[in-house]
């Protein structure tokens, strides 16, 4: 069986946007983020937001928000400068202004904190570092296991100004 250029041409472009148009009338075809992290299915913390899916794109005000986190502990927890709009801050951006450190802080100190703050799950799959300034809040505010605080103590990335 032969087919002719022009008719395979017709029927790839067919193929593409009837997949592209079938999928918007089912509500499956999404181009941009949500900015809505995926729900904790785990007994005792289900229907909560997963700090593990936070991701770098998203604002501290987004993440306080979601999670119910005052942005001022937000702030001040990762020590921003008071002319950063703490609001409008991504995640990511920590990477960049703690870029000259010797340990990372980013978008997994973020989630470490928010799990810890609110008491969630979360697992630990990599060395993660928050600020002293974080470790204070945390103590402080959350309600925090033993081994927990333990890990804090061990995980404090120190700022060289």
């Amino acid at each position: 069986m032969k087919i002719k250029s022009a008719t395979l041409g017709i029927l790839v472009l067919g193929i593409v946007f009837g997949g592209i148009l079938m999928s918007s009338a089912m509500d499956l075809w999404i181009t941009e983020s949500t900015k809505i992290p995926d729900k904790i299915v785990v007994d005792g913390a289900e229907g909560a937001y997963d700090p593990e899916d936070i991701k770098g794109s998203y604002t501290f005000g987004e993440v306080s928000e979601l999670f119910d986190i005052p942005l001022e502990d937000m702030a001040a927890a990762f020590d921003l400068p008071k002319e950063i709009d703490a609001a409008a801050f991504k995640n990511k951006e920590l990477e960049t202004i703690y870029a000259d450190q010797e340990l990372e802080v980013g978008t997994g100190s973020v989630r470490l904190f928010v799990s810890f703050y609110k008491g969630l799950p979360y697992e630990l799959t990599e060395e993660t570092y928050l600020l002293s300034n974080a470790v204070e809040i945390l103590k402080e505010k959350a309600n925090l296991t033993q081994e927990q605080i333990d890990y804090l103590d061990s995980h404090i990335a120190t700022i060289s100004k």
